[in-house]
């Protein structure tokens, strides 16, 4: 029996290749091939030749002598490129590694013979010919969309379309949630946080705040043909004022540094203790995790049942990274005293939170005025009513003699106090917001696990401070000063 691929291809997330499947299974047991490998391609377009690595894999497949025939429902979904010669390469290829290729379809297709090459070449141009018709029907329908104003392309969370086809209108579904998430991230809430509260990823809500429409009304839509962009406005009703706006896509701008980005490691869902993956392995480095859990119900040796009992807390080595192996050299040690050790130090601090916050200054006004500036600028593009157009004239005149005549003080920021200690923040927060504590000031001073005449003991204070006030960043703004 002949070993075999089978190849589907469909060229959008909402087409289904389940049909292509059950017909290449169908026809390779009449011609007794055994099917020993699938490509699978979902929204893969072959006008645009992202099919092609899957083509090359095949091909050294069949040079290796894995199998040596492809079976496909139609040539096109092989490939339906422009460039006939790159069609015929591919085909060429895969009869030089020694390999068939069977479109159930069309039967003369890839023959060597007179009449089979004469199918292949007619096949191969009619599928360059479907791809090109397609391209031409889409952008038609796109410009029906262009002149219509309507609504095209991808829309954040909370924001939908409705309308007949050719004429969808976007609009905000709950204006009262993207307003709450605006504000939330303006006053320094975490986009982890802000995300739970409405089952989102971070990456949703940052799609949300940096959506311009959410403050200028207008849509930017666009679609490429032939390398020439056409850009049209859409209308929408605007969400959230243009200062909120802009405080909340500062907040995000301010958090684009090289200290929050991600440094990878094991990631902890639901951590047995705050201290858990805190410190560091003293033999190598890796991260120590807790240890806890209840015994067996049954004795190891006699299998007699017993009544579980909880075990002793240990940090063990839990290796690094993904490769989460032990290295072997440290046994572990209790865990209780090192958290009371830890906890102690935070509970006891009565060292101010300072908040980073600006103290004098006006630069952040000249932004506020040029955010303001850009939506009336977005809504002129998309004014067709005289009074409406005269009004926005009049305001952008307003706005652009307030920004020329603007006379700047440079902002200034400093850390000011919020009447709240160390050990308030320590004593009143949850797991979450004790492990970021005790993180912040790992990353800032230092903090091991150290080992002095037989006792393990925590050692803080090992690394240099990140500046000379000894500044421990907590996120949000927030930190304290050795």
């Amino acid at each position: 029996m002949a070993l075999g691929a089978g190849f589907v291809r469909v060229s959008t997330g909402s087409q289904d290749e389940a049909s292509q499947i059950k017909v290449i299974e169908g026809d390779a047991v009449e011609r007794g091939v055994t099917i020993v490998k699938w490509f699978r391609l979902h929204g893969y377009s072959a006008s645009h030749g992202t099919q092609e690595p899957a083509l090359r894999e095949m091909i050294a497949d069949i040079a290796r002598g894995d199998y040596s025939t492809v079976i496909v429902t139609e040539s096109s979904r092989l490939d339906r490129r422009d460039d006939l010669d790159a069609q015929a390469e591919i085909l060429l290829a895969i009869r030089s590694a020694g390999g068939d290729v069977i479109s159930i379809s069309e039967p003369q297709f890839g023959r060597t013979d007179f009449a089979g090459r004469v199918v292949t070449l007619v096949a191969q141009h009619a599928n360059a010919e479907k791809s090109k018709t397609v391209k031409r029907t889409t952008y038609r329908g796109i410009m029906m969309i262009r002149d219509n104003k309507a609504h095209h392309g991808p829309l954040p969370a909370f924001w939908a379309t409705e309308g007949v086809r050719y004429a969808k209108q976007a609009w905000c579904e709950d204006p009262a949630a993207v307003v709450d998430i605006y504000e939330r991230v303006a006053s320094g809430e975490s986009l982890l946080s802000v995300g739970r509260a409405y089952d989102l990823y971070p990456n949703s809500v940052k799609n949300v705040i940096r959506f311009a429409a959410n403050h200028t009304g207008v849509v930017e839509c666009s679609w490429t043909h032939e390398g020439q962009t056409e850009t049209w406005a859409h209308k929408v009703a605007p969400v959230v004022d243009s200062a909120l706006w802009w405080r909340a896509n500062k907040v995000l701008e301010a958090n684009m540094s090289e200290s929050r980005v991600n440094k990878g490691g094991r990631p902890v869902a639901s951590p047995a203790n705050w201290m858990s993956g805190l410190l560091d392995c003293p033999a190598c480095a890796g991260k120590l995790y807790l240890n806890a859990g209840m015994t067996p119900a049954k004795h190891w040796r006699t299998g007699k049942p017993r009544v579980p009992k909880p075990r002793t807390p240990k940090l063990r080595c839990g290796g690094h990274a993904k490769r989460r192996l032990s290295c072997g050299e440290f046994t572990g040690i209790d865990a209780q005293p090192v958290i009371d050790v830890v906890a102690g130090m935070f509970a006891s601090d009565t060292t101010e939170i300072l908040a980073f916050q600006r103290v004098a200054g006006n630069a952040h006004e000249l932004d506020e005025l040029h955010a303001g500036l850009r939506k009336i600028q977005a809504r002129l593009s998309a004014t067709e009513d005289d009074d409406e157009l005269d009004t926005l004239v009049a305001e952008r005149k307003a706005i652009k003699a307030r920004i020329e005549g603007f006379v700047i003080v440079a902002d200034r920021f400093d850390y000011a106090p919020t009447e709240q200690t160390v050990a308030q923040m320590w004593n009143t927060g949850d797991d979450t917001l004790k492990r970021g504590m005790a993180r912040a000031v790992k990353a800032s001073w230092g903090m091991a696990l150290a080992e002095h005449d037989g006792q393990w003991r925590i050692a803080v204070g090992q690394n240099t401070p990140t500046d000379q006030m000894g500044i421990v960043d907590l996120g949000n703004g927030l930190c304290f000063r050795r």
